[in-house]
């Protein structure tokens, strides 16, 4: 989540100055200064802004293509957003470079880049924001839930714990995704474990809670009597 607030944070300090230098260049018909300055800034923005979206773009494709995930209707929106933004890009540069003829379009192109870069922004970092579904919503150092120690665990102290730790990114009521996470009804009716493909046993699940494969958050100071409950919640669904 970190990450993800800071590449956004970044691409929106770009999206400023391009905006403004921008205006500046081509939006005043009088009193303008510094104009070289103007350019390089656009120039130097410019390149910036689209190696950042690029590695972004990226690690977000990886993450997808290795969670096996559907997209959601935020996700597809967040998607079409992103490639939009591509090929506005890689217009633009076609026009400024090699078809002079099409420059005048390329200030409009600059536009809706900004507008969809705010758009995509809002539709993923935002989101996430406002609702509170980051990587890890809520520490295991504040749930503070009171487990009781058993050989088959605590199946509502289980719940609990789900509730208030995995709830965000796991779905309890059916298979799908959410996000980069797979939903866990009948988790323990399949023979292996939906994104590692382990055997679904106790063990395996454990190792998943403390030393998690790929990209889940570790939850390794769970004490084992809290994840004996969890995993007793987990054979309910």
């Amino acid at each position: 989540m970190l990450l993800k607030l800071s590449i956004s944070l970044i691409l929106i300090i770009l999206s400023f100055i391009a905006t403004y230098t921008m205006f500046e260049i081509f939006g005043k018909t009088e009193g303008r200064k510094n104009m070289d300055i103007l350019k390089k800034i656009h120039r130097i923005n410019g390149r910036l802004f689209f190696m950042i979206f690029l590695f972004g773009a990226i690690a977000c494709i990886y993450m997808l293509s290795q969670s096996k995930a559907e997209l959601t209707p935020r996700a597809t929106l967040h998607a079409f957003s992103a490639v939009a933004i591509f090929l506005l890009f890689s217009l633009k540069i076609l026009f400024i470079k090699y078809y002079r003829q099409f420059y005048s379009y390329a200030k409009l192109m600059g536009v809706l880049i900004v507008l969809l870069t705010f758009n995509l922004l809002a539709f993923s970092t935002g989101y996430s924001l406002v609702t509170g579904q980051s990587d890890r919503a809520i520490s295991t150092k504040e749930a503070n839930v009171e487990t009781i120690a058993s050989k088959d665990g605590n199946v509502e102290n289980g719940k609990r714990l789900f509730s208030q730790l995995c709830s965000s990114c796991h779905y309890t009521d059916r298979r799908d995704f959410r996000r980069a996470a797979p939903g866990l009804k009948g988790l323990f009716k399949e023979k292996t474990l939906p994104v590692s493909k382990r055997p679904v046993t106790d063990e395996n699940v454990t190792l998943q809670i403390k030393n998690p494969y790929r990209y889940m958050p570790s939850f390794n100071d769970l004490t084992d009597a809290q994840i004996r409950d969890i995993i007793s919640y987990l054979k309910t669904l």
